[in-house]
């Protein structure tokens, strides 16, 4: 009877062990997951736009090439909410491509686009009046950060 049980108990020992291991490859699995959707970054940002007509450009997003940050995607959303100031948009990617883009007054303008490095507006009006060019920018962003 002695050798039974100890066959019994053998057995179980085995048993136990084989489910011990594989619950620390399915732990460890879900680390490495749970690793990787932490430097996943989501951001939603709203920039008011206020500043002078015929002024100089500024810029109101930019990845600079130290950053940690790598291949910001999304949409951005430009809204002009001035009534005689036109918008010029320049939207510069990674590959050193850039687009520009007018916007006028009372209008808006919405891209989706793919490693985003710089969003920079100049406002354009009539010279001789000291109108405000206002609006906002908004930007649905997420990108990963450098490990």
């Amino acid at each position: 009877m002695e050798k039974k049980c100890k066959r019994k108990r053998t057995i179980e020992c085995n048993r136990q062990s084989k489910t011990r291991k594989r619950v620390k490859k399915c732990d460890r699995h879900s680390r490495t997951r749970k690793r990787l959707l932490k430097k996943l970054i989501f951001i939603h940002r709203c920039v008011p736009i206020n500043q002078k007509c015929d002024s100089a450009i500024q810029t109101y997003f930019c990845v600079s090439s130290d950053s940690c940050v790598k291949n910001p995607t999304g949409t951005i959303t430009i809204i002009n909410t001035s009534k005689s100031c036109t918008m010029q948009i320049t939207i510069t990617k990674s590959s050193s491509d850039h687009e520009e883009v007018e916007v006028g007054p009372n209008s808006s303008f919405t891209a989706i686009f793919n490693d985003l490095k710089s969003v920079k507006i100049l406002c354009k009006g009539q010279s001789n009046k000291d109108i405000d060019c206002t609006g906002t920018m908004e930007l649905d962003l997420h990108y990963t950060l450098c490990s």
